[in-house]
C-alpha cells in the first residue's frame, strides 16, 4: 500500500525531522507510527541517521510497529529487529538492522547487555523514540532512570503520546527530562515539585500534589517549542460519543459492609469472611470491590457482597442486544460476568476476528490488556460499558478510543455502571477533573503554537 500522508501527518513529519528533541502529542487514530516512520525514512535517505531504537509497550512493539512497516511500501525496505529475541540482540551487536524494537519491561536487561561501557561511535543507532511516552511519567521508575543514564549515546530523542498528563503537570516532569535531559523542567524532581506543586494536605504522609497558581501556564509555555499537539477532533471525522451512567444502589447488607470498611478498615461479610484494609489506598480499592459486588479477603478468595451491578449489566444487554465491550477492574468481575451474561467471552488475541464478524455479543476485558496496540474493535461494535470505574484517565481514554476511532461509522456510547454516594462518585469526579486538565493543557500548547505561526 502506498503511503500518502494527510495534511496533519505532513505537519507531524516535518516537525519531527526538524528537531533532535521533540514530543509529538498526537491523538488516537492520527497515525503517529506512520508519521514517525516517514520522518525516519527521509532522514535515512538524507544520510542523517544510522538507525533508530523504538521503545514501546510490549504488544505495540511486537505487533503494531512491524505491521506498520510492512503495511506501507515506502517503509518495507527497513530491516526490523525485536530486541526481546536472540536474533534481535545479535542484529544489534552486528548493526545489521535499521529499526530496533524494545519493550519497556526489558529496559534494564537491554541497558546492561547493550549500553553499559559502550562508546557513542559503536552504537548501531543514533535515534531513540519513546512510543507511548506517558509510560515514563513516574520519576521513580527504575527502568526509566536506568536508561536515562545513557541519554548522551543518542543524538535524537522523540516522544510520542496522546495522553501526556493524565494526572496533572506532575506527569510531565519525567517524560520531558527523558527527552531533553532536564533543560526545560530541571533535572531534579524535588526541585520541580518545589517550583510548581503544593501538597493538598501539608500534614499528610502521602499528600496529593497540586499545581501552584500559574504553574500550568508556565509549564505549558516552556513546553510549547518542544511539543507539537495534533488533536483527533481537529483532523478526523469520527462520529460523536455519548456518555451515560446506570445508577445502582447497594443492598442493605452490602451498604452495611461498605460503611464498616469505610469507618474501621475492617468488615465482616455474610459468609463470615473478613476483609481488611491495611492503609487508605487499600481501603479505596476494597471499597471499589464492594460497589462492584465482591471482595478479595486476605487469602485471595472471593466473598460475594451483592449482584446488583450484574443484574444491571444483564438488563442493559437485554435492552441493547448489539455487541458490547465491557471493561472490568478485578478478575472476580470477569468470572461473574462470563457466568451470568449471555454469550460473554474474555478478550484474547483469537477473539478479535470473531468480534469483528459479529459473533461475540459481549467481549469482556481488563482495560490494561486492550489499550495499546489493539485495533479493529471499532469494526465490531459501538458500545463500551465500564462495570467498575478506573482511577486512570489514561486507561479510560484508551479503552473508550478502541471503539471511537477511524473506521467507526456510528455514534459510540460509553456506559458506566455506578453506585451513587460511594467511592464510585469520587472516581468519576477524578476522571472528569483529570480530563479537563489534560484537554486544557493540549489546547493551550496548540494555541501558543498557532500564535507563534501567525507572528
Amino acid at each position: 500500500m502506498e503511503f500518502q500522508p494527510l495534511k496533519h501527518q505532513d505537519i507531524g513529519i516535518k516537525w519531527l525531522k526538524e528537531r533532535n528533541v521533540s514530543a509529538l502529542f498526537a491523538g488516537m487514530g492520527l497515525g503517529k507510527s506512520a508519521m514517525t516512520l516517514s520522518a525516519l525514512d527521509d532522514l535515512f535517505c538524507d544520510g542523517a541517521t544510522k538507525g533508530a531504537l523504538i521503545v514501546a509497550p510490549l504488544r505495540v512493539s511486537i505487533l503494531t510497529w512491524p505491521y506498520e512497516i510492512q503495511k506501507w511500501n515506502k517503509f518495507k525496505w527497513m530491516k526490523v529487529a525485536l530486541l526481546r529475541t536472540k536474533e534481535g540482540m545479535q542484529a544489534w551487536k552486528d548493526g545489521s538492522a535499521d529499526i530496533y524494537l524494545l519493550n519497556y519491561e526489558r529496559i534494564p536487561q537491554f541497558c546492561k547487555s547493550c549500553l553499559e561501557g559502550v562508546n557513542k561511535e559503536d552504537m548501531p543507532v543514533d535515534t531513540i523514540i519513546w512510543d507511548e511516552l506517558s509510560k515514563a511519567k513516574s520519576h521513580s521508575s527504575k527502568r526509566i532512570n536506568t536508561i536515562r543514564k545513557y541519554r548522551d549515546l543518542f543524538d535524537r530523542h522523540w516522544g510520542l503520546t496522546g495522553t501526556p498528563r493524565p494526572n496533572g503537570i506532575i506527569d510531565l516532569f519525567s517524560q520531558i527530562r527523558l527527552l531533553d535531559g532536564g533543560d526545560l523542567l530541571g533535572k531534579s524532581f524535588y526541585g520541580f515539585r518545589q517550583a510548581y506543586l503544593k501538597p493538598d494536605n501539608a500534614f499528610s504522609q502521602f499528600p496529593k500534589w497540586l499545581a501552584r497558581p500559574g504553574a500550568d501556564e508556565v509549564v505549558t509555555e516552556k513546553l510549547s517549542d518542544l511539543s507539537l499537539v495534533l488533536r483527533s477532533e481537529d483532523w478526523l471525522d469520527i462520529p460523536p460519543t455519548s456518555v451515560e451512567d446506570i445508577e445502582v444502589s447497594l443492598p442493605k447488607e452490602a451498604a452495611k459492609v461498605y460503611k464498616e470498611l469505610q469507618k474501621e478498615f475492617l468488615a465482616e461479610l455474610e459468609d463470615g469472611k473478613e476483609v481488611v484494609a491495611v492503609n487508605a489506598a487499600v481501603k479505596m480499592n476494597k471499597l471499589l470491590q464492594v460497589t462492584s459486588g465482591a471482595v478479595y479477603d486476605e487469602n485471595r478468595s472471593v466473598g460475594l457482597v451483592h449482584d446488583n451491578k450484574i443484574k444491571a449489566l444483564k438488563k442493559f444487554q437485554k435492552d441493547n442486544p448489539g455487541p458490547i465491550l465491557v471493561a472490568t477492574a478485578f478478575k472476580h468481575e470477569q468470572s461473574r460476568i462470563l457466568k451470568s451474561c449471555k454469550g460473554a467471552e474474555l478478550f484474547r488475541e483469537d477473539t478479535l476476528d470473531r468480534w469483528v464478524a459479529g459473533k461475540i455479543p459481549m467481549l469482556v476485558a481488563d482495560p490494561r490488556s486492550i489499550g495499546h496496540g489493539v485495533d479493529r474493535l471499532q469494526d465490531g461494535g459501538r458500545i463500551a460499558v465500564w462495570f467498575s470505574p478506573t482511577w486512570s484517565r489514561e486507561l479510560y481514554d484508551q479503552f473508550n478510543a478502541r471503539l471511537a476511532r477511524t473506521g467507526q461509522k456510528e455514534e459510540t456510547r460509553v456506559v458506566r455502571i455506578v453506585c451513587p454516594g460511594t467511592v464510585d462518585d469520587a472516581v468519576l469526579e477524578s476522571l472528569r477533573a483529570r480530563g479537563e486538565g489534560q484537554d486544557g493543557f493540549l489546547a493551550a500548547v496548540k494555541n501558543l503554537q498557532d500564535l507563534a505561526r501567525v507572528s
